[in-house]
């Protein structure tokens, strides 16, 4: 059970402790997404598939904060600690605004906010395959934790008092302040994707696009459809989170890496047409473990069919986070129009499309 932990604390001595803490914190932040979206469609008194409107920008917000922030300023302490007060403002003031549309905007600029912390962890580990591949782990790691803690708290109290506890949380990594090196420069010539790097970038988005539409809502579905505690279901979050940790850190070789997301395309359709627990806790646990095997083998095979590795693997991101926040703008809608059925078909269908996509151009050589 102690596992995790002690891997996430053998990470300080490859990557800066606040670096370390303050990757922790975005993750938490994401995680909490999907528990809290049916207490907030509560709290305003708006259905499941608007409350998902949050999540889109936050989202949105992110991309912009994590792209801009390369092309716009330096990594330093200072936006460092800028980022950190302004995430845990925005969380403070996402307990007490009046209007679901005033807590849209609170959490656009937490999104802001994680981008730019996102990009300065990950500007410190450029060109170094193990130190990102260990500020990568930290996602899953966290999430083992951070699951039931938000969830005992949202089980205990309400959604009001998971995002002070975000805000809080957000402060943390004050407590000890990275020294930043700036980046080398990139050339400001840029070449264009082959087409086979194209098309992967392209279903690296639409898995991801569709991943969010459904995996959002999976919290409001575990309540509304499979009859379960928000604390238990905050546990299959922590299982899942879990179940990423070994394919995460896999040094092996991945062939046809888009086949495992078929899995998870599958279990999207069948996890909207079910309605027992222990279906809903097998399936969403192994797709952690099916997504945490596919991706990074995805991104070894833009590597393998880029003349520009290194640029392709930025549109790569780029374009994930687009899909992520696209996705649940579509979730809302399905689920609106045709409720957590509908959604399974949806996201199911568009992941398996992406990942055939994937997996022919990985056949063809």
């Amino acid at each position: 059970m102690l596992a995790p932990f002690r891997l996430l604390a053998s990470l300080r001595g490859t990557v800066d402790t606040g670096l370390v803490l303050a990757t922790s914190v975005a993750t938490t932040t994401f995680v909490a997404t999907p528990l809290v979206l049916p207490a907030i469609g509560d709290r305003f008194d708006i259905g499941t598939g608007s409350a998902g409107a949050f999540s889109a920008a936050q989202l949105g917000a992110f991309v912009v904060g994590s792209w801009a922030s390369g092309r716009l300023v330096e990594p330093s302490r200072r936006l460092f600690v800028v980022a950190l007060l302004v995430l845990a403002g925005s969380n403070a003031t996402s307990t007490f605004v009046p209007s679901f549309w005033q807590f849209v905007a609170s959490r656009g600029v937490a999104g802001l906010a994680l981008g730019v912390l996102t990009w300065l962890a990950y500007s410190q580990v450029f060109g170094d395959a193990d130190r990102t591949g260990d500020i990568a782990v930290i996602g899953p790691l966290t999430g083992v934790a951070a699951a039931p803690l938000l969830g005992a708290v949202l089980a205990g109290a309400d959604d009001v008092a998971v995002f002070w506890l975000l805000a809080a949380l957000a402060l943390i990594p004050l407590v000890s302040l990275p020294t930043f090196v700036a980046p080398p420069v990139k050339e400001t010539h840029r070449t264009r994707a082959v087409p086979q790097a194209f098309v992967l970038i392209a279903g690296l988005a639409v898995i991801t696009f569709g991943g969010s539409a459904f995996f959002v809502y999976v919290g409001a579905m575990g309540v509304e459809q499979y009859g379960m505690d928000p604390f238990v279901i905050s546990l299959v979050f922590s299982a899942n989170a879990a179940a990423g940790i070994p394919s995460a850190r896999w040094r092996g070789g991945r062939p046809f890496s888009g086949a495992w997301m078929l899995l998870p395309a599958v279990f999207a359709v069948v996890l909207g047409f079910m309605d027992q627990p222990v279906v809903f806790w097998a399936l969403v646990t192994t797709w952690g473990f099916c997504f945490w095997m596919s991706v990074p083998g995805i991104y070894t095979l833009l590597a393998e069919r880029s003349r520009h590795p290194a640029e392709r693997a930025g549109d790569a991101q780029a374009a994930m986070a687009a899909g992520r926040s696209l996705g649940p703008l579509l979730g809302g809608l399905v689920v609106g129009a045709g409720g957590f059925e509908m959604l399974g078909i949806a996201g199911g269908a568009t992941i398996a499309a992406a990942s055939l996509t994937v997996i022919v151009v990985e056949a063809r050589h």
